[in-house]
C-alpha cells in the first residue's frame, strides 16, 4: 500500500527515538531531523512506508554511526521471550487444537512492541497468550491457510520483530507437526532497521532448527519485493503459501503480484485498519486479495 501521509509521523517518530537512544545531544538532533525533513518533503510518496523508512533510517544511522542502534535492545528481548518459550509450549499442549492455538499466539506476539522500551513485563505477556481464545480476529483466515498448508511443498515464513521470533519458532515447530513434509524457509531483513529480524536474530533463536533461514538482502521495514535479492525472490515466488508476520510486511506485500499469502498482524495505525476495514489495534489472519498466479 502506498506512503499515508500519517506515515510521516512514524519517519519522525523514529529520529526522536534513536536519537534519544543514543543520547544525542541537541544540536545533532536538529540536524539528522532537518536531513530527514528534507529526504521526506522530496521522496516519492507512491512508495510504501517499509520502502520510505528505509531512506529515514540510513539518514539516522548515518549520523549516529551506529547501523544498529537497537541491538543491545533486540537481544535482550530474544533472551527473555526465550526464557519463556517452554510456558508458552505448555500453554498449546493443553488446547485441542494445537495448530490454531499456536497461530492466535504468534499473531499476539504482534501485540507486544518489544522496541518501545528496555523492559519486559513476563506476566503481562503470559495473560495476553493465556486468554488468546478471548481475542476476537475480525478477519480471520486461518482455516483457508490450513486447507493450503495440507497440499503445499514449501512454506515461506517472513519474520517480523525481535523476541517474537521466538514465538514464531514454535509456530513452526506445531505446523512441522501438522504437515511434517514441508519445506520451510524463514525470512530476514539483509540488514538491521529497528528491531527488525536479521540473521543475527534467527541465530540467537536457533531458528535452523525448524526452518532454513534466508535473508532478503534488503534493509527496508518490511519486503519490498523488487529491492530484495534474487535469491529470495527466487524462494519467493516458488513457495506454494507465504505466512507474513508483521504490519511492515502486509504494507509492502499486499499488493504484489502473487497469491496464497497470509499475513498475521496487528493493526496499529488507522491507515492500515482502514484499508483491512477493521477497527484499530485488531488483530488479523488475512488472505491476500491479490489473486494472481504466484
Amino acid at each position: 500500500m502506498n506512503l499515508n501521509l500519517n506515515c510521516i509521523l512514524c519517519n519522525l517518530k523514529q529520529v526522536l527515538t534513536v536519537t534519544d537512544l543514543v543520547k544525542l545531544d541537541l544540536d545533532s538532533k536538529e540536524v539528522i531531523m532537518r536531513e530527514v525533513l528534507g529526504y521526506l518533503h522530496d521522496t516519492n510518496y507512491k512508495r510504501s512506508n517499509p520502502e520510505v523508512i528505509k531512506g529515514t533510517w540510513d539518514i539516522i544511522t548515518k549520523h549516529i554511526n551506529n547501523t544498529n542502534p537497537y541491538g543491545e535492545i533486540k537481544s535482550y528481548y530474544n533472551r527473555e521471550v526465550i526464557n519463556i518459550a517452554d510456558k508458552i509450549r505448555n500453554l498449546i499442549n493443553k488446547s485441542d487444537d494445537k495448530f490454531n492455538v499456536a497461530l492466535k499466539i504468534a499473531i499476539t506476539a504482534n501485540l507486544i512492541d518489544f522496541a518501545a522500551s528496555h523492559t519486559f513485563d513476563e506476566k503481562i505477556l503470559i495473560k495476553k497468550i493465556d486468554t488468546i481464545n478471548e481475542q476476537n480476529m475480525p478477519i480471520d483466515d486461518s482455516k483457508k491457510l490450513y486447507e493450503k498448508l495440507k497440499t503445499a511443498k514449501k512454506l515461506l515464513y517472513l519474520g517480523d520483530n525481535c523476541g517474537e521470533i521466538v514465538i514464531d519458532k514454535i509456530f513452526i515447530e506445531y505446523i512441522h507437526a501438522e504437515f511434517p513434509n514441508i519445506k520451510i524457509y524463514y525470512g530476514v531483513r539483509g540488514e538491521p532497521i529497528v528491531n527488525d529480524v536479521t540473521v543475527e536474530d534467527a541465530n540467537m533463536v536457533q531458528m535452523k532448527e525448524v526452518a532454513e533461514v534466508i535473508s532478503n538482502g534488503d534493509g527496508s521495514l518490511g519486503t519490498v519485493i523488487e529491492k530484495t535479492s534474487a535469491a529470495f525472490r527466487d524462494v519467493f515466488y516458488k513457495a506454494d503459501v507465504i505466512i507474513a508476520k508483521g504490519q511492515g510486511n502486509y504494507e509492502s506485500l499486499s499488493e504484489i503480484d502473487r497469491s496464497h499469502i497470509f499475513f498475521l498482524f496487528m493493526a496499529k495505525c488507522d491507515a492500515v485498519a482502514s484499508s483491512l476495514n477493521v477497527a484499530n489495534l485488531s488483530i488479523v489472519c488475512a488472505e491476500s486479495q491479490n489473486k494472481q498466479l504466484g
